[in-house]
């Protein structure tokens, strides 16, 4: 057989994490809570670390890059993106001194609105993380397809999303943590040198290369706000702010020691992350100057692939798989604690929700990834794909609207009925659906985040100032996971 390089590098890495992965797991966890957010030791730099893993995916690579040629505001929009999520959960953060012992984002709107909400929360949210385990493995299959011809690229994705499940399941957060932080530098790393290298195959000097693209049409500055659209680009700007207010991002000040250390986490997490992705913009850029313009999608790695060295094949196919992994393990983790620890003890009658032990809790987590890495890998790599690229569209409209309103009213303090709230997340949708309806066909844009989140806000707050007899009624068991 042919050396393969690309291979070797992929072979490499997969070894290196089980190696990092074995080493975590080999500090057995007795209890629920160290394994479903640690023993609040982590370090800012690991924490931050696990952030910028679970939020750049694989679609970072091989969807945003090649987009670049979409103009200067996708670019600006995806770099404030980031700074602007993680700023705001650095703002959340600082005001979660009461909720800091949590364990999940939905137990927070339980203690603070009752059950129902709670049990919302973690659905919602188990979908959409399902989901994007899917679009990981489908992703991480398509760059093993391009860069790798030795070897079945099926077998390597199911050898990898194997080895995610066994390190989430025995690992808990500790092996979630280290091999997040083992994938963040190896694709920080990797992107830098990929920078580089498609770089010089432009045979241009930077200057040139700026000069050319200052010269297309959709770079020029007014194109910002997109010009003629400048509404729909201040609506796309603003949900940038809230799209991260969900489980799999709120969970890392759960694990933080204090209000201080989650602050100082995202505050990181912002800037590092808007270098990253200045990095991944810079590959786009020299991608948009190399590559044929009558080229997109898919047929652009495959020009890339064709016209570069081995080496470059296993730098991209390493660095999506570094991208897949530390995305899909943070999501199988965060779904298994809601299940086990919000799910299945509320949907229980309150007789045998007393008898839950640790244990318990522990034996469903594991349960729960398996469960779930089953439904997800058929789902990303049969023709029922588009199902859940679709639904991870529908999710992004609708979710902000009806939970992350609530949930900033709880960090601020506010307290009201469960009924209440429930008022306002039905207002929250149906708005969407009215969006959709009536002001969709005025506008052309989807981006009615923030506008339904707003509504969903107000209407809690005139419900429960106009509403008489607005007493908070204390979740049942609202008391706190003590080990």
């Amino acid at each position: 057989m042919v050396f393969d390089i690309a291979l070797c590098m992929i072979i490499f890495f997969l070894l290196s994490v089980a190696l990092v992965s074995f080493y975590a797991i080999r500090k057995r966890i007795s209890s629920f809570r160290p394994y479903a957010v640690g023993n609040r030791a982590f370090s800012t730099a690991s924490l931050t670390a696990t952030v910028l893993a679970t939020y750049y995916g694989g679609g970072t690579m091989m969807s945003y890059i090649t987009q670049f040629s979409d103009g200067i505001f996708w670019v600006s929009w995806r770099i404030f993106g980031v700074m602007a999520a993680c700023f705001t959960l650095s703002w959340l953060g600082m005001g979660m001194a009461k909720f800091i012992y949590h364990i999940s984002m939905p137990e927070t709107m339980g203690r603070a609105y009752g059950r129902y909400p709670r049990i919302i929360t973690a659905l919602l949210n188990i979908c959409y993380s399902t989901v994007v385990v899917a679009i990981q493995i489908h992703v991480m299959a398509q760059a093993i397809s391009i860069c790798i011809t030795s070897v079945s690229p099926l077998s390597i994705t199911i050898l990898t999303t194997l080895m995610v499940v066994i390190y989430a399941i025995f690992g808990g957060i500790r092996a979630i943590v280290l091999t997040d932080v083992w994938q963040c530098i190896t694709f920080f790393i990797l992107i830098c040198l990929l920078a580089w290298f498609i770089f010089k195959q432009t045979d241009q000097s930077f200057g040139q290369i700026i000069a050319f693209t200052a010269a297309q049409k959709k770079f020029g500055l007014s194109y910002l706000l997109l010009h003629d659209r400048k509404l729909v680009a201040t609506l796309r700007y603003l949900s940038t702010f809230f799209y991260c207010i969900e489980p799999a991002f709120v969970h890392n000040i759960y694990m933080a020691s204090s209000p201080q250390q989650a602050k100082k986490t995202f505050l990181y997490a912002g800037i590092l992350g808007a270098i990253i992705m200045v990095c991944c913009s810079l590959i786009g850029l020299f991608i948009f100057v190399w590559v044929p313009s009558n080229l997109s999608g898919i047929e652009i790695w495959d020009y890339i692939v064709a016209h570069t060295s081995p080496l470059l094949k296993g730098i991209i196919c390493t660095c999506v798989l570094a991208m897949t992994m530390s995305t899909a393990d943070s999501r199988l983790h965060i779904c298994a604690v809601m299940i086990s620890y919000d799910i299945v003890p509320n949907i229980l009658p309150v007789c045998l929700r007393k008898k839950l032990s640790f244990a318990y809790h522990y034996k469903i987590a594991h349960m729960a990834i398996l469960v779930l890495a089953t439904l997800a890998v058929p789902l990303a790599l049969s023709s029922s794909y588009f199902i859940a690229d679709q639904f991870a569209r529908f999710y992004g409209r609708l979710y902000v609207p009806i939970v992350v309103a609530p949930f900033i009213l709880a960090v601020l303090g506010f307290c009201t009925t469960q009924r209440t709230v429930l008022i306002g997340m039905v207002a929250g949708a149906l708005s969407v659906f009215a969006w959709r309806k009536w002001i969709y066909p005025i506008l052309g844009t989807t981006d009615s985040v923030v506008p339904c989140m707003v509504v969903n806000g107000l209407v809690i707050l005139g419900v429960h100032y106009l509403w008489p007899g607005q007493k908070r009624i204390k979740e049942p068991n609202d008391g706190l996971l003590k080990q």
